[in-house]
Parts: structure tokens; C-alpha cells; sequence
């Protein structure tokens, strides 16, 4: 009776041990699964979150046609830029000390001397536009006046006029360049044949001429 008491003893204990190793076994099982899935999650990932890249070169091709866009304004504002403002008609500086027959006769002065610098300008090359009332803030301006004009003599004992003008240039509302300039005649040919507001015309065409060859000259065209 012994003997078989130990038999049963010996497949007790074998049959403990089976289970016991098959009970540790199974962590490194689940352990291996676990693994799988998440080296399928990490591709499955991976195959999702590769294409984010491409809207950032979706977008490349819209950000040059703007910067292609802004690179064709550009010459337009550099050309408004060179545009020179004058007013179509140049006041007097100070009315009160011209005389009045030249004021109430001769009244197109302001007019005659603005054409006339438009009319010099071109063959300056500088670009000029005419504006009525006041003259913008921005930009380039040239701010004319007639400081002066003489009319003394007549057709027939021989004219003696004279008239003073100034230009100031004006960037965005700063001067940066001014000048004078004054011009005397005394009819020049055929004078004894012209009247007085006739030969301050041509005084003032003149100093339109010279008010060009000074912008011209000035370093800021």
C-alpha cells in the first residue's frame, strides 16, 4: 500500500508543476500579441499622417503668384511717385503789393505761368499734372507763387516790366529744395506793338522755362 500512495504523491506534485508552468507562459504571450498590435497601430499611423505634408506644398504655388503680384504694383507706385503737382492757376504771394491794373487787367498771369512750366517740363522730361484748388499732401509737389510784378512804361515810350516768382518742392508735405527767380523785359521784338499784360506774358513764360531747368537740376529727380 505504500508503494502506490507515493505514485499518486509523484503525479499530485508533476501535475502542480504543469500548471504552474503553463500559467507563467502565458504573460509572455499576451505580451507578444500586445506587441503586434501596436506595431500595426504604429504603421496603420504612419500610413494616415504621411500625405499631411503635402497641403504645405499645395500652397507654395499660391504664395508666388502673390509675390509675383506685389513685384507688378511696385513699378506703378515708383512711377505715381515721379508725377510733379503744380496748381493750374499760381497765386500771388502777397496781393496787396501788386498794383491793381495788373491784378484786375492782367489776371491770367497765374494761368500763363503754370502752362508755361507744363510746356518747358516736357522738354525736361519731368512729368507735371496741373490740379485745381489745393495741391495733395503726399507725393511730389511744387508749390509756385508770384512774389512780384512791375508794369511800367507803355508801347510807346517802351515797356519796363518785370516779375519775381518762387518754387518750393515738396515730398509728403517736407521741403526739400526752394528757389527765386526774376525776369525783366522790355518787350523784346515788335515791343512797341504789345501791350503790357502781352509782355508780362512772356516774362512769366520765361521764368516758366527757368523753373523747369531747376527741377531738372534738383538731386531729388
Amino acid at each position: 500500500m505504500k508503494y502506490p500512495l507515493i505514485a499518486l504523491t509523484a503525479l499530485a506534485l508533476s501535475g502542480c508543476n504543469s500548471t504552474d508552468n503553463n500559467t507563467t507562459a502565458s504573460p509572455s504571450n499576451l505580451q507578444t500579441n500586445n506587441a503586434a498590435v501596436s506595431s500595426a497601430e504604429a504603421s496603420k499611423a504612419t500610413t494616415h499622417t504621411a500625405p499631411a505634408a503635402a497641403p504645405a506644398s499645395a500652397q507654395a504655388p499660391q504664395q508666388d503668384s502673390v509675390s509675383k503680384a506685389n513685384l507688378a504694383k511696385a513699378p506703378k507706385s515708383a512711377q505715381g511717385d515721379e508725377v510733379i503737382y503744380i496748381l493750374a492757376n499760381v497765386p500771388y504771394s502777397q496781393p496787396n503789393v501788386i498794383a491793381d491794373n495788373v491784378r484786375n487787367e492782367c489776371y491770367q498771369l497765374g494761368n500763363q505761368f503754370s502752362d508755361s512750366l507744363v510746356k518747358y517740363a516736357k522738354a525736361q522730361r519731368l512729368a507735371i499734372k496741373q490740379v485745381q484748388g489745393e495741391l495733395p499732401q503726399s507725393g511730389k509737389v511744387l508749390q509756385l507763387s508770384i512774389d512780384n510784378v512791375y508794369s511800367g512804361g507803355n508801347a510807346f515810350i517802351g515797356h519796363r516790366k518785370s516779375a519775381s516768382v518762387s518754387a518750393k518742392l515738396m515730398i509728403d508735405g517736407k521741403v526739400v529744395d526752394s528757389t527765386s527767380k526774376t525776369r525783366n523785359s522790355a518787350g523784346g521784338f515788335l515791343g512797341g506793338f504789345k501791350g503790357s499784360c502781352s509782355v508780362l506774358a512772356h516774362t512769366v513764360n520765361t521764368l516758366g522755362s527757368d523753373i523747369a531747368k531747376w527741377a531738372k537740376s534738383s538731386k531729388h529727380f
